[in-house]
C-alpha cells in the first residue's frame, strides 16, 4: 500500500489536499481504487519524522513550518529510511528549490501555493496518478526485491536481510542483549532484545527464540522438535 503523509501549516490547504487525495483513490482513470491510504496528516515536522519506516510513501510537505525543521528536513529524512517515496513540496517559497537539489532530495514535484487552488488541485491529481503508476511500477519490477526482515545493529543505522532466507533469531547465550541471526549463508549478531522484536511475521517458541514459519519443514512430535529446511 502507497501511505500518503500531508504535512501542512494551513488547515484550509491541508483539508482540501486530503478530501483530494481521498477523492482520488476512489474517482481515477483506472477502473480500479487506488491502493492508497491517508497514513498521517499534521503540521509537526517531528511527527513526520517519528512515524517514517521501511514502507512506502507519497509525501505532500510544505516547506516553511514555523518550526526549527522544515518540509526540506522532512523529506531528507524520509529518503534515508522509506523504502520508496514519491515527495511533492507545495509551498510560497520558491527560493527553497535549489536546497532540495542541492541536498539530494530529489522531489517528484514543486508546486507553487501562489497559484489558485483549482489549479493547485489539477496539478496534484496528476501528480497522485503518476505517483502511483511509479509504485506500480516499482512493485511490479525487480526492484522490488524480496520481503525484507529489518535489523538495527547500531542505533539510528538499519539493516535489511531477505525474509525467506532467514531461519530464526535467538539470544545469545551469556552475552547481555545480543541477538544471533541465523539463516541462508548468514549468522549476525548485533546487540538488542528479542522483546523488541515486534515483527508480526515471527513466531516465538521459547524465551530465547524466534522462528520464521516458513523455515519449518516438519515437527517431530515424539522428540517435540521443529525441523527447519536448513537441515535438509
Amino acid at each position: 500500500m502507497l501511505k500518503v503523509i500531508i504535512l501542512e501549516n494551513d488547515d484550509y490547504q491541508a483539508d482540501y489536499t486530503e478530501r483530494l487525495v481521498s477523492q482520488r483513490k476512489l474517482i481515477n482513470a483506472t477502473p480500479n481504487s487506488y491502493d492508497i491510504e491517508l497514513y498521517l496528516r499534521t503540521n509537526d515536522p517531528q511527527k513526520v519524522i517519528d512515524s517514517i519506516k521501511d514502507e512506502a510513501y507519497l509525501a505532500i510537505l510544505d516547506i516553511e513550518l514555523d518550526n526549527q525543521l522544515s518540509g526540506i528536513d522532512v523529506a531528507e529524512q524520509i529518503r534515508k529510511k522509506a523504502e520508496f517515496a514519491e515527495i511533492i513540496f507545495v509551498t510560497a517559497y520558491q527560493e527553497y528549490l535549489p536546497y532540495t537539489v542541492s541536498r539530494r532530495i530529489e522531489p517528484f514535484d514543486y508546486i507553487s501555493k501562489g497559484k489558485q487552488i483549482e489549479s493547485i488541485a489539477d496539478r496534484l491529481r496528476i501528480d497522485i496518478d503518476e505517483a502511483y503508476a511509479r509504485y506500480q511500477n516499482y512493485m511490479n519490477s525487480n526492484q522490488k526485491h524480496q520481503e525484507k526482515f529489518t535489523y538495527e545493529p547500531i542505533h539510528g543505522i538499519k539493516r535489511q536481510v531477505n525474509f525467506d532466507d532467514l531461519y530464526y533469531i535467538e539470544s545469545v547465550k551469556n552475552a547481555n542483549r545480543r541477538l544471533r541471526i541465523v539463516g541462508k549463508n548468514m549468522r549476525i549478531e548485533y546487540h538488542g532484545e528479542l522483546g523488541k522484536i515486534t515483527d508480526g511475521r515471527l513466531f516465538r517458541v521459547n524465551q530465547s527464540t524466534l522462528i520464521n514459519p516458513s523455515s519449518v519443514q516438519r515437527f517431530d512430535k515424539k522428540s517435540e522438535q521443529l525441523i527447519l529446511t536448513m537441515m535438509k
